[in-house]
């Protein structure tokens, strides 16, 4: 997913489970943690959002593990329930960026690079459940939809009886057609026209004796 991406997702997510523990769902603190925790996977890689504004971090953590290592892995997981575990007292600042952390990794399983879950036993292995394309119309989809469905939900909002598995389907269906249409279109375009025919070559007069 697009930091962009992982950004809106993070706060609807932290909105919407806000409200279910009875907790302010616009929270400013709490959501600024919740953007921080679905932009810190990504502090292994030093041009991404956050890799960028902290290099003295970023560099040194993508020369050790690489980008999607061992901050996109269980190991990750594991930190996370350990920091909520070990320091309620920071209860408000933690369960927030925990939240967001994790939803960064549910973003990236849905995409086809997938997430190396078992670093550093198996480096090269990753799991993935690809219905979503980075940067594409299929991702700003489903960011659209679920952070709608989210904060409805925070409004009373029931979409309990249309989240059907076949609507899901048939609209996954539509939009990887739709996207296959678009590229189409745009490899077309950067290839240009076809070239013309050759022409036919006038037929050779014989000899006359």
């Amino acid at each position: 997913m697009m930091a962009s991406s992982h950004i809106i997702v993070g706060a609807a997510t932290w909105s919407y489970l806000s409200n279910r523990l009875g907790l302010p769902p616009f929270d400013a603190i709490a959501m600024g943690m919740a953007v921080l925790g679905a932009l810190a996977p990504d502090i292994d890689h030093p041009k991404s959002t956050l890799g960028s504004r902290l290099k003295p971090v970023s560099v040194p953590v993508s020369w050790l593990f690489g980008h999607r290592g061992i901050t996109h892995s269980l190991l990750a997981v594991a930190a996370c329930v350990w920091v909520l575990a070990e320091n309620p007292a920071y209860a408000r600042w933690t369960i927030p960026f925990v939240v967001g952390y994790l939803t960064h990794l549910g973003g990236d399983l849905l995409s086809p690079g997938g997430l190396p879950l078992l670093y550093p036993l198996k480096r090269r292995r990753t799991f993935s459940l690809p219905i979503i394309k980075t940067g594409g119309f299929s991702e700003q989809l489903l960011v659209a939809v679920l952070c709608g469905w989210l904060i409805s939900g925070i409004f009373g909002c029931d979409w309990r009886s249309v989240s059907t598995a076949e609507l899901w389907r048939g609209a996954v269906a539509a939009v990887r057609q739709a996207e296959g249409v678009v590229f189409a279109s745009a490899a077309r375009q950067v290839a240009g026209p076809p070239p013309p025919p050759p022409k036919p070559k006038p037929p050779r007069r014989s000899a006359v004796s």
